[in-house]
């Protein structure tokens, strides 16, 4: 008796354990598919840096990983259709949540938050650049704001409501120039942007400089909104040094910040698969094959980690909504 105790308490234990295997097995992540939720259209800037992202982290991973497009009410469709899905790290999103997420949840009152969202990466940050056409009439920072004092003499072409329009509108204002001064064209997106400077239709710009490099050849650099130069293009001066001599300076806002993102409740309910995402996500940006890479490709390979990243997208959200009225 004792003995057929013993046996069914060992075939019992066994089937327990072999059940746990197979539990465990079963949600060894990933085991299917994941997808990089894109919301916008296909062929920019964001969008071809994502997909060449894509095939490293399904290396890394283990698992093929799609990116699939999901455009629409600037990219309000596809971040809804994101945040709608479940919170099991097999979709994640990539997306510059600024300047986008500002509109969605300030004006168009979203059905999330900014806290709806852990910013695992911001892997490129863009910085605004001021352009001239080479044929302009003014060549140079000064000559811009001598321009800008007298009304109507200048134009100048922004894309509509982007941190590259209120940094030129808080410019003015903080050298107490009057916006009606300056002839703005805005348009809708950046390629129709850098058309009308290369075009001559308007005497300089404000673009996103990473992602403009097509048309470096065409307009000389005036300016740029960062705290320091950046070594790729030693000839724009940062904003508040060139400021300097006018007495003024303005808080730093980023073009664009360029992130992956996933649902913050990833995290909480499924920790470990948040942290095999994050560090095989790390690996991959710090890895020297995807470093080479990104450089021959021109797309941004900074590795700043969740904390950094969300320091960086909460700052940039906080002097969007702070400077929008700029827009109004």
């Amino acid at each position: 008796m004792n003995s057929w105790k013993s046996l069914k308490g060992a075939v019992l234990t066994l089937g327990l354990a072999l059940g746990g295997q197979a539990a465990y097995a079963q949600d060894d992540y990933p085991n299917k598919p994941i997808e990089i939720t894109a919301p916008y259209d296909a062929g920019g800037a964001t969008d071809r840096m994502v997909r060449h992202l894509a095939p490293f982290l399904a290396e890394a991973l283990g698992t093929p990983v799609n990116v699939v497009n999901r455009p629409g009410g600037g990219t309000l469709t596809g971040t809804v259709y994101f945040h709608n899905q479940p919170a099991d790290g097999y979709t994640v999103m990539f997306i510059p949540p600024t300047p986008y997420f500002v509109n969605h949840i300030e004006v168009m009152n979203a059905p999330f938050k900014l806290d709806d969202f852990i910013f695992v990466n911001a892997q490129e940050v863009a910085q605004s650049l001021m352009v001239v056409p080479k044929e302009s009439q003014v060549q140079s920072f000064d000559e811009i704001i001598e321009g800008l004092k007298e009304p109507g003499k200048l134009s100048a072409a922004v894309i509509t409501g982007s941190s590259e329009h209120i940094s030129l509108l808080l410019m003015m204002e903080k050298l107490d120039i009057p916006a009606e001064n300056l002839r703005l064209v805005t348009y809708d997106g950046g390629g129709p942007t850098r058309t009308a400077i290369i075009g001559g239709q308007v005497d300089f710009g404000m673009v996103p400089g990473q992602g403009s490099e097509v048309i470096f050849d065409q307009v000389n650099k005036i300016m740029v909104v960062a705290d320091e130069t950046n070594p790729d293009w030693p000839d724009a001066t940062p904003i508040n040094e060139a400021l300097k001599s006018y007495g003024v300076e303005m808080p730093i806002l980023d073009s664009s910040v360029r992130s992956m993102v996933v649902l913050a409740k990833l995290k909480e309910e499924y920790p470990d698969r948040y942290q095999k995402f994050v560090d095989a996500y790390k690996s991959v940006v710090e890895s020297e094959e995807y470093q080479a890479s990104a450089k021959e490709g021109n797309y941004g390979r900074d590795w700043r980690g969740p904390e950094a990243s969300t320091e960086l997208v909460k700052r940039n959200y906080g002097l969007l909504v702070e400077y929008s009225r700029l827009l109004e």
